[in-house]
């Protein structure tokens, strides 16, 4: 009978040990994604190469995050321009080129400023991905061991069993 609780046991166990490695294969996926998404937003400008690849996984959010970087850009750069039109800031320079070329730094320094914001929350997604997976594997190191106690015990109960009928090697 113990060699039945120990193979129902053994059971229960793999399959806990299958859930846990399919969750840490999710998870080293997503982080690996992430990764690649991090170092993409990390440069100064996104070409249409860098945005080919993306991963899957996270496009339609780097997209939305995109045009939130060039929303925030153009906010910055437009409150900024006005209030340096305001103040005066251009004094007696009416030459539009020296205004775009103004506002258009203002636009790059916003975009800055939204992808260290950006970066910020993705380092910390990344820690809590990483603690995840630090538990993930300690799960799964524990659910190893048991798994190796019990067929030593399925071993032992079998020996048993099969010694008194006189069957023993």
């Amino acid at each position: 009978m113990g060699f039945l609780l120990m193979l129902s046991r053994k059971i229960q166990l793999e399959d806990r040990l299958n859930n846990l490695e399919y969750q840490m294969t999710n998870l080293n996926a997503k982080l690996g994604d992430l990764t690649s998404f991090s170092s993409i937003l990390a440069q100064d400008s996104v070409s249409l190469g860098d945005i080919a690849n993306i991963p899957s996984s996270l496009f339609g959010q780097a997209m939305g995050e995109l045009a939130n970087a060039d929303m925030f850009a153009r906010q910055a750069a437009d409150n900024n321009f006005n209030m340096a039109m305001s103040s005066g800031m251009f004094g007696q320079i009416d030459d539009p080129n020296v205004q775009a070329i103004t506002w258009q730094k203002m636009y790059e320094d916003g975009r800055k400023q939204y992808q260290k914001m950006l970066q910020a929350k993705m380092n910390e997604e990344e820690k809590s991905m990483k603690a995840k997976q630090t538990r993930l594997q300690a799960q799964i190191d524990l659910t190893t061991k048991e798994i190796e106690k019990v067929e030593q015990r399925e071993s032992q109960d079998i020996e048993k069993a099969v010694g008194g009928y006189g069957l023993r090697g």
